[in-house]
């Protein structure tokens, strides 16, 4: 689903509101892997990634697949959290790998929040693919998504592939080598941190990830 989209599409989903937003020399290599020091920004754990990938069948609700990877590739989903400046920074820093993960997936942002909140996030950060705004997290607590900043790579027929528990320059570059792109350019990768990076937490508890979630019945807006 390409951003940008004027006309709107009443659609049955799972209680989700999806929108389009409006469209140095790297440093030495111990840079590479050092944390985030901003105190919104935490080391991703590694027990993180390997609970995300654990041998558990992830999927987008039906309906949601149809909609956001309607055009038969892959997507990729990220996880932000409209109320917290980790996110902001990640909304950034998608936006700038968007024009090259798009040549072969498709590109959503999953904001926590209702939608005038994801409306205000997305404008402040320029955010420029298209976004779901999700009061209640109920996608990221289906996956066992805990924190803003993951992202996940979702197949054609809505199975997920793999699970990152944050940003970082060798997961995005893991996600360019999965869907076919080749290397990122160094320069796209200045402001992204070297290790796996999450941000604010969503809620706390929630269910165990879900197989195949059933849709609820609800009519949600497309632009």
């Amino acid at each position: 689903m390409a951003a940008g989209g004027a006309a709107a599409v009443v659609v049955v989903s799972i209680g989700l509101a999806v929108r389009t937003a409006s469209s140095g020399v790297p440093g030495p290599a111990a840079a590479e892997h050092a944390a985030p020091k901003r105190p919104s920004l935490h080391a991703a754990p590694a027990a993180d990634a390997a609970a995300l990938n654990a041998d558990v069948v992830r999927r987008l609700p039906r309906a949601l697949a149809g909609d956001l990877l309607a055009d038969g590739r892959p997507g990729m989903l990220i996880f932000l959290k409209a109320d917290c400046d980790c996110s902001k920074g990640f909304a950034r820093m998608i936006s700038t790998l968007a024009p090259h993960l798009l040549q072969r997936a498709a590109c959503t942002a999953v904001i926590t929040g209702i939608v005038a909140e994801a409306d205000v996030f997305a404008a402040e950060t320029g955010l420029t693919v298209p976004f779901i705004a999700q009061p209640d997290s109920r996608l990221a607590q289906e996956w066992g998504v805990r924190k803003a900043g993951c992202f996940a790579l979702v197949e054609p027929d809505g199975v997920v592939e793999a699970v990152w528990s944050g940003v970082s320059r060798q997961g995005f570059r893991e996600l360019a080598e999965r869907i076919g792109i080749g290397p990122l350019p160094d320069e796209l990768l200045l402001d992204v941190p070297g290790a796996a990076t999450a941000g604010c937490p969503f809620v706390d508890g929630g269910p165990e990830p879900a197989a195949d979630p059933a849709p609820q019945s609800s009519q949600e807006t497309i632009r």
